[in-house]
């Protein structure tokens, strides 16, 4: 027996979702995926931070601090995406409602990059888990007989009957030894919408444009069996006429979200958060003009529309950049030509 031959039996007896077996997953912010795909190597946690690599830290502290630093130094991956971790933070999550009221617990936007698991399974080193590596650590395997032992039935699941019997079993990760050069492995790169994956392309592209070229068509918009939905995000935002419109999510799973978490810790009202938009008119590689403009919105009324108007001409200029951030949390990177009021993609 070979791994292929594990991974194809779990396809069609094992996971409810067909293609996750296929794939180990790295999940991430969107400004750590632009420095994953820029330098071509995913870093463990204590060398990412040590090379200052990490923009957003998507973890929690607590959690962090109580990780064995051996499991600090290696590259996680998970063997499917919608774990419990994803549950809490992925999306903008307001601070008060995030895990354990720690700041840290937060992935504003989302990306999964997904590995072909074979391939990841024979490299030199590479361990797996039947839970997660966070805290005190599960014990770790290698080797195919190992891994045609695994409880594939409870990592997998992903029924809500049986979620305390198997919610640490969505857990269960692969580790690589060391710092990995994606190029061995990767297959794609997820995104949750058309404007996220919009704005990994545009920092991307001004990050490294020999990785753009390379990594640009396996970046894709793929929304069934991967995201939450559960945070707040940015669905639109585009200019038009000297104004922006920026349009919020509305989906049923962010509005209960917020209500649950509001209802267990006890709060009736959240503040306002601060959003500032940065906008950048250009030519080329030319800046011609800039702007940044600070506003403030409620986050439980999901669905609206922040409208900026009365934004100059600047007849100079053919496009225009469009950076939105919530709080210091990058949710959008847009840019759009002047001329043509198409958005980049």
């Amino acid at each position: 027996m070979e791994y292929i031959d594990i991974i194809r039996d779990n396809s069609e007896n094992h996971s409810p979702v067909a293609w996750w077996p296929k794939f180990a997953f790295h999940y991430t912010d969107v400004t750590n995926a632009v420095s994953i795909l820029s330098s071509g190597f995913l870093y463990s946690r204590a060398d990412a931070a040590n090379m200052r690599v990490m923009k957003n830290d998507n973890a929690s502290r607590q959690v962090i601090d109580m990780t064995n630093s051996d499991v600090l130094s290696k590259v996680r991956f998970y063997f499917r995406p919608l774990t419990p971790t994803q549950y809490y933070n992925e999306g903008y999550k307001h601070p008060a409602l995030r895990y354990d009221g720690d700041e840290n617990a937060n992935v504003p936007v989302p990306i999964f990059l997904l590995f072909d698991l074979e391939k990841l399974l024979a490299l030199p080193g590479v361990e797996f888990s039947e839970t997660s590596q966070a805290g005190h650590g599960a014990r770790v395997y290698s080797g195919v007989e190992a891994f045609s032992r695994l409880n594939f039935d409870y990592i997998y699941d992903n029924s809500f009957d049986n979620f305390e019997t198997t919610k640490s079993y969505r857990h269960a990760e692969i580790v690589h030894p060391k710092s990995m050069a994606i190029e061995s492995c990767i297959s794609n790169i997820l995104c949750r919408n058309n404007l996220e994956r919009t704005t990994l392309l545009n920092l991307l592209r001004e990050e490294n444009p020999l990785a753009f070229a390379r990594y640009q068509n396996i970046i894709k918009t793929y929304k069934r069996d991967t995201f939450e939905n559960n945070g707040v995000f940015l669905t639109e935002c585009s200019y038009h006429a000297n104004t922006i419109n920026i349009s919020f999510s509305d989906t049923y799973y962010g509005k209960r979200y917020i209500e649950r978490m509001m209802e267990r810790i006890g709060l009736d009202t959240l503040k306002p958060i601060k959003v500032k938009v940065w906008l950048k008119w250009f030519n080329a590689r030319t800046t011609v003009y800039q702007e940044s403009i600070e506003s403030q919105v409620d986050i439980t009324k999901l669905g609206g529309v922040l409208t900026i108007t009365g934004l100059p001409d600047v007849p100079a200029a053919k496009d225009i950049g469009i950076k939105v951030y919530f709080d210091d949390k990058l949710m959008c990177y847009a840019i759009q030509s002047l001329e043509s009021s198409e958005v980049w993609r």
